[in-house]
């Protein structure tokens, strides 16, 4: 067979090039390659489980037969749709998708009142029996059976009351907010400052019909989520309107009783003197918490080396934005970190083994490294290791990185797994669970005590996005849930890298796939409770790819509500509503830069890649881009930063930057080269800051703010 020219200088380059560091490789191959040698382009197509055949042909007879006000001949219809299984999506504008069920509970919820009559007749003996189960055990389950299976019975606008104020005692706030939404009718619902009047007359999901419920005592609720939440501009608009509407009512509210306008001015002047809760000084998983929104304690000043953990650099893949693939986690003053191969476990005090002689916790199987080497070296996207810690367990992803690869290449490498770990008993094995043929764990799990939730990728002609859910105790795989394709840079034939992880917020998973689509999906069964496709890009360059194919890992960010997506194959961002997937926000290409999402707090969320960028999170004003550092020259190569307190720590090289993040300005420069220092990925720790290199874990004094350092 005659080689082409091109085919020829990469066999060269690659036999030249297998011991070389990945940076060198890297590099190499982006100025030897021609310059078209790379470029491709994707199919736009995603592919997810929509209904079709029989349930399609229902689905348009219930429209037509709701469009023409048979509301009688419609309901035998809906009834039978409302049975329908759960992962059968349709569509209800703007590339948003919801399953059948639920479109036929909000279908069966805007019946004629004499229609509706005669389906309560038939639900309410049931509803009404899981209602009063569900109030007298407080058993979240069956209340939100009602929710989702009868909603428009006579006990729908009673259970999401009750689930509302459930979630309020749980400091669920966002969930709390939806719930009571609901009750109202949309002509009537409290206009919030952050744009729900803007979707009234779009907006489509399961809503109560005719509540008897009191609407004062309702949206009375709704203004002290906001002042609970921190809100204070939105809960001035919603009591002013309030006020209009209701300001006679009474009640009881926030254990007080009285007028309900007299109530919520006087709770939300107090707001003004509450004093912040003090974070936690544990980073259990990547960006700290479930919700990937971890604010760090204060910190304004850094110190003395205090101790410095070697590394041994994994198998390394073609150069990216950041060349730190380690993301370390703490709790309880014990720092852990993993390679893929093994994990390790210190003192965050003095960097000594957490227990015993040897700081290696667990050792895995060992990977073909030489295959592995080959393989990486001309993969899209490199190796990232992240774990995560739930009360006294620690759960890892291990093995094989890669996501694609080629199939001959398969019978040489072991399989990804996921380990869970006893942290009581020093790190002893609980499970081990090893991805099946074909099938690769994505990034570590997240765990809420009932189960262990992780992305999975299916090797396919196109790659098939999956969540899965495994028992915390023995590792039994609970249920998997498909939830989409499309197709991906590596096109079934050539080495990729992803390390795509979830977002856990109240029994609910977010997942941004980086396939075209953002999912919710239930913790309970792997339900989806809806799924938003995304415009993608479709040019990529193999060897030189756009910034955003960087992120990773990117996962959503679940901030008060909204979730902030950045995927990988889309070079604008996007803000959803958590509770319904409705788009709020999409950037423009002002953005294509960003490839990590640091933070989001009252005013901003903050960014970094390309540069830093400040994005207004305000009013009058969201999702403006309102500072950008630096102006000139895009940042070099840097490690992930945090939020700690009002200032922003990011890692640049050898320096360290502290940016007050209300003004956007740096206020200090850390010169890391003079302690013998370079940046890398950080971990703030209190009274330390941990940097995790690609070669070693190192950890600095740090000092919070009016505390200086000794001389």
């Amino acid at each position: 067979m005659r080689l082409s020219l091109r085919s020829v200088k990469l066999r060269i380059l690659l036999a030249l090039c297998t011991s070389l560091p990945f940076l060198s490789v890297g590099r190499a191959v982006a100025q030897w390659v021609e310059p078209d040698a790379g470029k491709i382009e994707l199919s736009d197509r995603v592919q997810i489980e929509q209904i079709d055949g029989v349930l399609r042909a229902q689905w348009q007879r219930a429209k037509t037969l709701l469009a023409e006000k048979q509301g009688s001949e419609a309901l035998d219809v809906l009834l039978r749709l409302a049975e329908a299984p759960p992962e059968k999506l349709v569509e209800v504008g703007g590339g948003r998708y919801m399953p059948l069920r639920t479109w036929a509970q909000a279908s069966l919820a805007g019946l004629p009142p004499d229609v509706l009559q005669v389906y309560r007749q038939r639900i309410d003996p049931a509803a009404g029996k899981w209602f009063e189960q569900g109030m007298a055990e407080r058993n979240e389950k069956l209340l939100e059976d009602v929710v989702e299976q009868a909603l428009a019975s006579s006990y729908g606008d009673k259970a999401l009351l009750a689930l509302g104020e459930m979630a309020l005692e749980a400091g669920d706030f966002a969930a709390a907010r939806w719930y009571w939404e609901r009750i109202l009718p949309k002509a009537s619902t409290t206009v919030s400052s952050d744009g729900d009047e803007r979707r009234q007359n779009t907006f489509f999901w399961p809503a109560y019909p005719d509540s008897q419920l009191d609407p004062a005592a309702v949206r009375a609720r709704l203004v002290l989520v906001s002042i609970l939440e921190g809100e204070r501009e939105r809960a001035r608009a919603e009591l002013a309107r309030f006020a209009q509407l209701h300001s006679q009512a009474q009640g009881r509210l926030g254990g007080r009783e009285g007028r309900y306008v007299q109530l919520l001015e006087t709770l939300l002047a107090e707001s003004l003197e509450w004093t912040e809760q003090t974070p936690s000084t544990d980073w259990l998983t990547f960006a700290g918490d479930s919700a990937r929104n971890l604010l760090a304690p204060p910190l304004e000043d850094i110190g003395r080396v205090v101790w410095r953990l070697p590394l041994r650099p994994p198998a390394d893949a073609r150069s990216s934005i950041s060349a730190f693939p380690f993301f370390p986690v703490a709790k309880d003053g014990l720092v852990f970190l993993s390679d893929g191969e093994r994990i390790l476990g210190v003192r965050a005090s003095d960097g000594q083994p957490a227990w015993g002689d040897s700081a290696t916790v667990f050792l895995g199987d060992a990977l073909a490294q030489s295959a592995l080497q080959l393989l990486l070296e001309n993969a899209f996207g490199a190796p990232r290791y992240t774990l995560t810690i739930f009360r006294d367990r620690l759960f890892a992803r291990l093995g094989m990185p890669l996501t694609e690869f080629p199939a001959d290449a398969a019978a040489q490498l072991l399989p990804s797994y996921l380990v869970a770990l006893d942290l009581k008993a020093e790190g002893r094995l609980l499970w081990k669970v090893a991805a099946e043929e074909g099938w690769t764990f994505e990034g570590s799990p997240l765990c809420d005590g009932a189960g262990v939730y992780v992305a999975m990728r299916r090797q396919a002609l196109q790659p098939q996005a999956f969540v899965a859910c495994f028992d915390p105790d023995d590792g039994r795989l609970l249920w998997r849930r498909y939830v989409c394709s499309a197709e991906s840079p590596a096109r079934a034939s050539r080495p990729l890298c992803s390390h795509n992880l979830l977002t856990l917020g109240r029994r609910v998973l977010y997942y941004n796939t980086q396939l075209g689509a953002v999912a919710a999906i239930s913790t309970a069964d792997g339900g989806i409770r809806w799924l938003t496709i995304y415009p993608r890009a479709r040019e990529v360059d193999f060897y030189r790819p756009a910034r955003h194919w960087r992120r990773d890992p990117c996962p959503a960010l679940l901030h008060r509500g909204k979730l902030f997506v950045a995927p990988a194959d889309a070079p604008q961002l996007s803000v959803f509503y958590a509770a319904d997937g409705w788009l709020l926000w999409r950037s423009g290409s002002e953005l294509e830069g960003v490839v990590e999402l640091l933070a989001a707090t009252d005013r901003w969320l903050l960014a970094a890649g390309e540069r830093l960028y400040w994005i207004s999170l305000g009013e009058d004003d969201f999702g403006r881009v309102k500072h950008v550092w630096p102006e000139g020259e895009p940042l070099p190569e840097h490690g992930r930063g945090v939020v700690a307190g009002r200032f922003l720590l990011q890692p640049v090289q050898d320096k360290l930057y502290l940016f007050d993040i209300d003004t956007a300005q740096p206020v200090k420069v850390f010169d890391l080269a003079m302690r013998g220092l370079r940046g890398g990925n950080l971990l703030p720790l209190g009274n330390q800051l941990l940097l995790a290199t690609d070669s070693e874990l190192i950890a600095v004094e740090a000092f919070p703010p009016k505390q200086t350092k000794p001389k």
